[in-house]
């Protein structure tokens, strides 16, 4: 299906009274492309709320002009909230799908406020400062100094090499299945887009020839792995696929210490359920 040029879709939206609580409604992901309509309400400076509601769950962004947006979602069906980077990740991807409705509000809206009366915490953050220490406590990078380039490509291409095997015993052709998935987020991580020859991957060797942030390489990657198999793991076989791909990720994690150290965070969510 076409999508909606988020242009046309706002002409009459920035006529109106830029004073005052604007509200469209009823925009449907089936036609309108969540990341080009942020891009472009960025780019206007806007300032106000996106809320993307779809099945058992849905987000808000909170917009600040041409600055950083924040994102705080949830997840209706574990009840779990989160924000963050990956949140928007997962926002982006969900946000492709059809019958989901998107609202924009217009005026100055503190995404704090909304942490406070929804009660909703980051998971992530929470399991940081449970292991760490206080709140206050500075939370690890695992990407502080200088990047291992080496050692990053090497565990990417571990992780990789985990899901070829997976996709194989359930006897589904790789090559092609990680391509969709690789162009599927290449508008967002563009030095995964297959297209430009800029990523490879091959028999457990992955190659990069542009650097990006290693933190853009990691959520890409991890996004675009989690979306072919979700793909895969679609039917009656679902449940068992994502159990392969958890126990390939586990067999390689037990025989190489901190083989997956910078995809830690993002295991569980690549197979779809525990891993370790």
């Amino acid at each position: 299906m076409k999508r909606f040029h988020s242009e046309s879709l706002l002409l009459d939206f920035e006529h109106q009274n830029m004073n005052t609580l604007v509200r469209l409604e009823s925009l449907d992901t089936s036609f309108v492309n969540l990341a080009a309509l942020l891009r472009y309400l960025r780019q206007r400076n806007f300032v106000g709320r996106v809320k993307v509601a779809l099945e058992e769950y849905e987000a808000d962004v909170f917009l600040y002009g041409p600055d950083e947006p924040s994102i705080w979602e949830k997840n209706r069906a574990t009840g779990r909230g989160a924000q963050g980077k990956d949140a928007m990740d997962r926002l982006l991807v969900r946000a492709r799908d059809p019958g989901g409705m998107i609202t924009i509000y217009e005026g100055p809206v503190e995404s704090a406020n909304y942490e406070q009366s929804s009660g909703l915490r980051d998971p992530v953050i929470e399991e940081i400062e449970t292991s760490t220490g206080s709140p206050g406590d500075p939370v690890p990078n695992l990407f502080s100094g200088e990047v291992d380039w080496d050692r990053l490509l090497a565990a990417s291409g571990e992780l990789i090499a985990a899901i070829e095997r997976a996709t194989q015993s359930a006897n589904e052709d790789f090559a092609p299945h990680f391509r969709s998935a690789l162009i599927t987020v290449g508008d967002d991580y563009p030095f995964l887009d297959p297209t430009t020859d800029l990523f490879q991957y091959a028999s457990g060797n992955v190659e990069l020839r542009e650097r990006p942030a290693a933190s853009d390489f990691v959520a890409g990657l991890a996004k675009g792995l989690g979306h072919m198999v979700n793909k895969l793991a679609d039917g009656k076989a679902g449940a068992r696929f994502r159990e392969r791909v958890a126990v390939e990720f586990a067999v390689v994690a037990r025989g190489k210490e901190n083989a997956f150290a910078e995809f830690s965070p993002h295991l569980d969510r690549i197979a779809g359920t525990r891993v370790l």
